[in-house]
């Protein structure tokens, strides 16, 4: 026997070093969650200095990045049906978003008598 494969065998603590833990990242629930603790732990003044040093654009491309492989990963490696619902929720939210404002201005009109 080789005396190397004898010494990991022998100890299995030698064993994690060839197979190191694999770091994890914090989830977005939780990066998000950290960021409001510091923020709300800031004065006033200090807030805007804070958020240009955390928000770039260098960390939303970051975010975006690994927001899409961790959704392709999730839902359409996997082959789930929630991409279409999770489409058909934003086009309705952004047709209501875009229409608020005129309806909303209808709304008014009509309750001051004017439409």
């Amino acid at each position: 026997k080789i005396p190397q494969i004898e010494l990991i065998l022998k100890t299995p603590t030698r064993c994690l070093a060839l197979f190191p833990k694999k770091e994890t990242t914090p989830s977005p629930p939780q990066k998000m969650s950290a960021f409001f603790r510091q923020l709300g732990s800031l004065k006033v003044k200090e807030v805007p200095e804070f958020l240009k040093k955390t928000i770039t654009k260098e960390n939303a491309i970051e975010n975006f990045q690994r927001y899409s492989k961790e959704y392709r990963e999730k839902y359409i490696q996997t082959g789930s049906i929630a991409p279409v619902y999770h489409a058909m929720g934003a086009v309705f939210a952004t047709a209501y978003v875009t229409v608020w404002p005129t309806e909303y201005r209808h709304f008014k009109a009509q309750q001051s008598g004017e439409h």
